[in-house]
Formats: structure tokens, C-alpha cells, sequence
């Protein structure tokens, strides 16, 4: 340790003697063993309830009544001004005062969509930038909001087409599901020809509304594949992205649309991208499906995909034998499960084929749609949790275990 002056020296033995001076709580706990009582026999003593002095000796109670210090400081035998010294400094250490610059403000402003934020339920407020940053920090695992580097949209497949206005959501977006990944960090190998054995069963997980789409998921990070869930944000119509993450691919799914059918078709969709396009994923490290994206290559590439997933989930074939059918919904089920298949991804092929010319398209696909919130997704991290990503994600990386 080096150091230049008398300041430093002192600084440094302040830091030691701060971090070895007992909380209040050691100092208690400490007197507890000298007059061997139990806590409740203490509180008594002092005429304290023990709600309140608990919340005095962990600093968890904004405001105390000065008596309960005098109490405090008799009992423990030491000056008022050290134990009012203590609690201060414990308040402090739990209710930090936060401050925010004008330059992390206007950082924030130049990066962010406060608005699809609030919208979301990542922020409460779009006037409070200490609590802004801190929300945006957990989310993205960050230490300083300056650390925040807007990823590229120009990669596989894109020139970078896309509605402008919407940038810094779909950048947002990225970070979010990148730092998720990096904090589940799959530790199984990519294996491509186990992924081409499992691919014909699983339609199948389709028909198992609650748990299918989980319990898929947890066969795939076994081969190194991961597979999450992350809420869709206003303004952005994002079905899905495939992220190469530590050279294994990675699913993220969203589903604007919000229909159990549609998450369907856009996993099958995104597996097309890692079983085909992996090569240039790998290279470019992500690859969005983004209705947004107006390039024509972009779009035709999509309109393969598309056409992968529905002739995986029901072939054409099989699609012009029953959708004359479309108003027997108990046939189109009895179908559907027959040809192992969810009977509602049947009637968004149709609305998918008619929507220009029949308004009842979609109403049709509500009427008959499983709802979303019953299908378990995996990492469904929603916006508002206020968790950390170190947090949240170890908690829910146990779906894949279990």
C-alpha cells in the first residue's frame, strides 16, 4: 500500500476502524451473553416492545424515539452519542442516499424509452432518475449506467432496416435477454445431431398446454440449446431472436401477438434458425425475428422459416384437408391431437391466410386460443420484479433442474 500524505494514511485507518467497529445488533448480542438472557428478558428490561428495538438494532426503522437510544445506550453501558453514531451509520448502510449526475441523466435520456419502460412496469416513474438507474442497472446486471453499451440491430440476415423510432426499445430488449443468458450460462455442449433425433417429438409438447413448452425446453438445455421467455415491450413486434452465447445457441422468446399458438409457431421458427442458419448466427451473434424489419432479404429469409414451421407443426397437406372444417371446433380438435399438434395453432394458419379479407380472423383464434398465462414459460423474468439479474435468474434456473 502506498501512500503520498498524512490524508491517506488517515483515510486508510479510518476505513480499518470503520470496518471493524461492532454494529449495534454484534454489541447487543455480545451483552446477551455477558448477562446470559434471552432477548425478550433484554427488551423487557429496557420497556421496549420488540418490534421496535428490532428495528433499532438492524436499522431498519427510519424513525426512533430518542428514549428508546437512551434505553439502548444503558443497557449496553455505552455513551448516547456512540450508539446514536451506530444507528445512524446502520440507517445509512440500509437506506442509502442516492445520487444521480446530469450527465448519468442525460445518458439515461439519449439511451432508453422511458415511456415502453413505465409501460412495461420496469420503472414506476419516468421523472425519478436515481430510481430509473437502479431499475435499469438490475435488469441488465450492470455497475454503472455508463457501462450500458447499445448492442448493434445490424446483424445476421439484416442490414439494419428497421423503424427508427423503436431502436432503443429493441436495443434494451437485446441487453436484457444477454445479460439473462450470461447469468444462466448453460454449461452443456451444443450437440446438433441429438437436437435433429429430438426435433420430429416436439409438436407433441404442444398438446401439453400447462407444461409442454417447459418441459421441451429442459430436453434442449440439456443439448445445450437454451430457451427463455422475455415479456414483450410496447412499440416492438418481436416473435423471437436466436443468440449465439458462449458459441451455443440461445432461443428467446416474446410473442407480441400473445397467443399460445403464436409462441408456438415462433419456437419452431427460431429452431429453423439454430438447425440452419446457426453458421451465420454464430458469426453475427444474434439474429431477431422482427416483424419491424422492412429488408426484403430479411423478409424472404423469415417467409422460409415460417414455412418450415408450418409444415413441421401440420403440413399443408393435412392443413387443406381440414380447414373447410374450421367451424367444428370438437373435429378440429380431435384433429389437432391426432396429428399431435395444439388445435388452436390450426385456426392462426388460418388467420394468418385470411386476415386481409376476414375480420373475424383473429377473434376466431381468441375464442379457441388456450390462455398464455396457463402455458409455464422458462425464465419468465417479468419487468416489474425489482430483483437483480444475480437475483432473479439462480432461482429460476432450477426449472431446468427440476
Amino acid at each position: 500500500m502506498n501512500f503520498t500524505n498524512q490524508d491517506d494514511i488517515d483515510a486508510y485507518l479510518d476505513r480499518i476502524l470503520q470496518a471493524n467497529t461492532p454494529s449495534l445488533q454484534e454489541l447487543f448480542n455480545q451483552k446477551l451473553k455477558e448477562l446470559k438472557i434471552a432477548k425478550t428478558t433484554a427488551y423487557n428490561l429496557m420497556g421496549v416492545h420488540t418490534t421496535t428495538m428490532k428495528g433499532v438494532l438492524t436499522g431498519s426503522q427510519k424513525q426512533v424515539d430518542v428514549r428508546n437510544l437512551v434505553k439502548l445506550a444503558n443497557f449496553l453501558q455505552l455513551p448516547l452519542e456512540q450508539v446514536a453514531g451506530l444507528y445512524i451509520k446502520s440507517i445509512e448502510k440500509n437506506f442509502p442516499v442516492n445520487t444521480i449526475t446530469a450527465k448519468e441523466v442525460n445518458f439515461i435520456k439519449q439511451n432508453f424509452d422511458l415511456a415502453v419502460l413505465k409501460k412495461a412496469g420496469l420503472i414506476e416513474t419516468i421523472s425519478d432518475f436515481d430510481h430509473i438507474k437502479n431499475r435499469i442497472l438490475a435488469r441488465l446486471g450492470l455497475r454503472s449506467i455508463f457501462e450500458y453499451k447499445r448492442p448493434s440491430i445490424d446483424v445476421a440476415f439484416s442490414s439494419g432496416a428497421y423503424k427508427a423510432e423503436s431502436n432503443l426499445t429493441r436495443a434494451f430488449w437485446i441487453s436484457s435477454a444477454l445479460a439473462t443468458l450470461s447469468e444462466i450460462n448453460n454449461p452443456n455442449a451444443y450437440d446438433r445431431e441429438a437436437l435433429v433425433k429430438l426435433f420430429p417429438r416436439i409438436s407433441w409438447y404442444s398438446t401439453n398446454i400447462q407444461n409442454g413448452l417447459l418441459e421441451v425446453s429442459k430436453l434442449l438445455f440439456k443439448l445445450g440449446v437454451t430457451v427463455i421467455y422475455q415479456p414483450p415491450l410496447q412499440a416492438l413486434r418481436i416473435n423471437g431472436a436466436t443468440f449465439n452465447h458462449n458459441s451455443k445457441p440461445a432461443i428467446v422468446l416474446s410473442n407480441h401477438r400473445g397467443f399460445y399458438a403464436t409462441l408456438w409457431i415462433a419456437f419452431i421458427h427460431e429452431l429453423y434458425h439454430v438447425l440452419f442458419d446457426w453458421s451465420e448466427i454464430k458469426e453475427n451473434k444474434y439474429h431477431l425475428t422482427d416483424d419491424d424489419n422492412e429488408q426484403l432479404s430479411v423478409q424472404e429469409r423469415e417467409q422460409e422459416a415460417d414455412a418450415f414451421a408450418r409444415e413441421y407443426l401440420l403440413p399443408n397437406k393435412k392443413y387443406e384437408l381440414i380447414r373447410r372444417y374450421l367451424n367444428d371446433y370438437e373435429y378440429i380438435k380431435e384433429f389437432g391431437l391426432a396429428n399431435h399438434v395444439e388445435p388452436s395453432i390450426i385456426y392462426v394458419f388460418s388467420a394468418l391466410d385470411n386476415q386481409s379479407t376476414n375480420r373475424n380472423a383473429w377473434a376466431r383464434v381468441n375464442k379457441f386460443s388456450p390462455k398464455l398465462d396457463q402455458c409455464k414459460k422458462p425464465i419468465n423474468w417479468h419487468w416489474d420484479d425489482a430483483r437483480t439479474v444475480e437475483e432473479a435468474i439462480p432461482q429460476y434456473i432450477n426449472e431446468y433442474s427440476s
